[in-house]
């Protein structure tokens, strides 16, 4: 298990400079990137990076939202909702009254085939190739290990996540295709 902590890692500009991220963890298959984690802080109307060949798992984890816009594209990205787009799309992002965080899952969709769930509170078991698992707020464990707000971890093949009634966790299944 790969445990990480969004207070421990650096904050990087935007691939277009337009806001920050910091990149949780990251998968290397083939030579390439298969996928990687960020969250991203998004503090004004802007437009997004674009991510030629790759695809996006987007959620709100703090603020009320975005309002995402391009060509075929018209989404409303709500606080705690995932929301999926293709990364060559042009989108230009309206804040709905605020600024906010998001998690994202960015990937190859030649060679992984993710989803990404909010999790209840109780127990879960999860398989899939890779499992990523991010706090979003208050406690939650995986396979016993404690995580708090703002930590996660991937975890290989099978995992036992435990939330607590009041918090927020994000599971991405992440499976080759």
């Amino acid at each position: 298990m790969h445990l990480f902590d969004l207070r421990t890692i650096p904050s990087k500009p935007w691939v277009n400079g337009a806001g920050t991220r910091q990149e949780l963890a990251s998968s290397q298959q083939h030579a390439t990137t298969a996928w990687w984690l960020s969250v991203a802080k998004i503090e004004r109307d802007c437009a997004f990076s674009t991510y030629p060949g790759l695809a996006r798992l987007h959620v709100v984890i703090s603020g009320p939202g975005t309002h995402l816009v391009g060509k075929g594209v018209d989404l409303h990205a709500r606080p705690m909702v995932p929301v999926a787009f293709d990364g060559d799309t042009a989108l230009e992002c309206r804040l709905n009254g605020g600024p906010c965080t998001a998690f994202n899952v960015i990937y190859d969709p030649a060679q992984i085939r993710p989803d990404l769930v909010v999790l209840d509170a109780g127990a879960h078991r999860v398989t899939a190739s890779e499992i990523a698992v991010f706090c979003v707020s208050c406690n939650a464990s995986v396979n016993g290990s404690g995580l708090r707000s703002g930590q996660g971890a991937i975890v290989q093949s099978e995992a036992t996540i435990t939330v607590n009634p009041s918090a927020k966790v994000l599971c991405a299944r992440l499976n080759p295709v």
